[in-house]
C-alpha cells in the first residue's frame, strides 16, 4: 500500500473507518467538536465513531446524531466519579439514553461501550498527580482563552475509583455489580486507564462473568503500561481486542514503533487503530486518521497485507462492536 495521502484517504473512506475512541464536547475542558460539528465531517466520510466523554454518558448524543444528522455514531459511559464511579446505575442511565427514537420505548440495539475509570482511576492519579491533563484542553497553546489546570473542577487526588483491593487483588463488590450490569445490557467493556496489573485481572474476570466483548484501551499509556506479551496472551480469546490510539503518540510521546512492535507480537486480527482525538490541538477528522495510517504503514512495511492493515482501521472495529454478528 504505497499510495499517496489522497489515495490512502479514499481507500479508508471506501473501506469504512471505525474509530472506537473519539472525544466530543462539551466537557470540563474545551474540545474541538460538539456532536453536530463532528457529524458534519464524519458522516460524509462514511465513518463509524464511538463518542467518548470523561464526565457524562454520550449515548444520547450518539442517538441524536444517528436520528438527525445521518451519522453512524455510538455512545457509552466512562465510570469516573462524575457518574458515581463503579456504579451499575450509571450503565442503566447510559442505556436509557441510547434510543434514537425518543417516542419509541423499544430497546435500541446500537452498541454501548462502558469504560472503566479514566481520570479517576487510581493508577492515573498515582502516575500523573491529577485527573484531567491540561494538555488535553489545548490550554498551553490557547493561553488565556482556554482553561488552565487550576480551572478544571475535579475531585481531589485522594478519591480515586478503586476496582481491586490493594491487599489481595480481589475485585471490590462495586466492580462485580458493574460487570453484572454490563452483561445484563450486552454492553462492551473497555479497560480505561486501569494499570496493567488490574487489566490482567479484569479481562478474564469479565469474560468469565459473561461479558461478550472487551477492548483493552491504549495499553502504552503511562498509567497502564501493559506489555506486548500480556497483550498477546489476553487476545488469545477472540472476544478481546487491543486498541492503539494515535493520541498516545501525538500527546504522550510514545513512539509509533512501539505500536508497530505490539502489532507484530499480537498479530493484526484483534487490533483496533483509533485516534483518541477530539482535542483542540489534534488533527481534525478525517485528517488524523489518514496521517496515522500513513505513518504506521511506513513502519509496518510489508509485514502485513493491505487487507490486514485496513482491517485494523475498519473491519476489526465492526467485529469489536458486534456490528457484523
Amino acid at each position: 500500500m504505497s499510495e499517496s495521502v489522497e489515495d490512502l484517504g479514499e481507500t479508508l473512506r471506501t473501506a469504512g473507518v471505525v474509530d472506537t475512541h473519539y472525544h466530543v464536547g462539551p466537557e470540563l475542558i474545551v474540545r474541538r467538536y460538539d456532536v453536530k460539528a463532528l457529524a458534519d465531517v464524519a458522516a460524509p466520510f462514511g465513518a463509524t465513531l464511538v463518542l467518548k466523554n470523561h464526565t457524562y454518558p454520550t449515548t444520547p448524543l450518539a442517538a441524536l446524531a444517528r436520528r438527525r444528522f445521518d451519522a453512524n455514531f455510538f455512545g457509552g459511559v466512562v465510570l469516573n466519579r462524575f457518574v458515581g464511579g463503579l456504579n451499575p446505575q450509571a450503565i442503566e442511565g447510559a442505556v436509557s439514553g441510547n434510543r434514537a427514537k425518543v417516542d419509541d420505548p423499544a430497546d435500541d440495539p446500537s452498541p454501548i461501550v462502558v469504560w472503566m475509570p479514566t481520570v479517576h482511576a487510581k493508577s492515573h492519579i498515582d502516575t500523573h498527580g491529577f485527573g484531567f491533563d491540561p494538555n488535553w484542553s489545548g490550554c498551553c497553546s490557547h493561553g488565556a482563552s482556554g482553561p488552565g489546570p487550576e480551572d478544571v473542577s475535579q475531585p481531589s487526588p485522594e478519591e480515586p475509583v478503586i476496582a481491586f483491593n490493594e491487599d489481595d487483588g480481589t475485585p471490590v463488590p462495586e466492580l462485580l455489580a458493574t460487570l453484572e450490569a454490563i452483561v445484563r445490557h450486552g454492553c462492551i467493556l473497555a479497560t480505561g486507564h486501569l494499570h496493567a496489573n488490574e487489566v490482567r485481572r479484569l479481562v478474564p474476570l469479565a469474560l468469565d462473568m459473561g461479558v461478550k466483548r472487551v477492548i483493552i484501551t491504549h495499553p502504552h499509556y503511562p498509567s497502564i503500561l501493559l506489555s506486548d506479551e500480556d497483550q498477546r496472551k489476553l487476545t488469545r480469546r477472540p472476544e478481546v481486542f487491543v486498541e492503539h490510539c494515535f493520541a498516545i503518540h501525538t500527546q504522550d510521546g510514545v513512539p509509533l514503533e512501539q505500536f508497530a512492535q505490539a502489532i507484530r507480537t499480537t498479530g493484526p486480527e484483534q487490533v483496533l487503530l483509533s485516534t483518541d482525538f477530539g482535542q483542540v490541538t489534534s488533527d481534525p477528522f478525517p485528517d488524523g486518521t489518514i496521517r496515522y495510517a500513513a505513518a504506521l504503514r511506513g513502519l509496518l512495511g510489508e509485514s502485513l497485507s493491505d487487507a490486514d492493515f485496513l482491517a485494523m482501521f475498519c473491519d476489526n472495529g465492526r467485529r469489536a462492536l458486534s456490528l457484523t454478528d
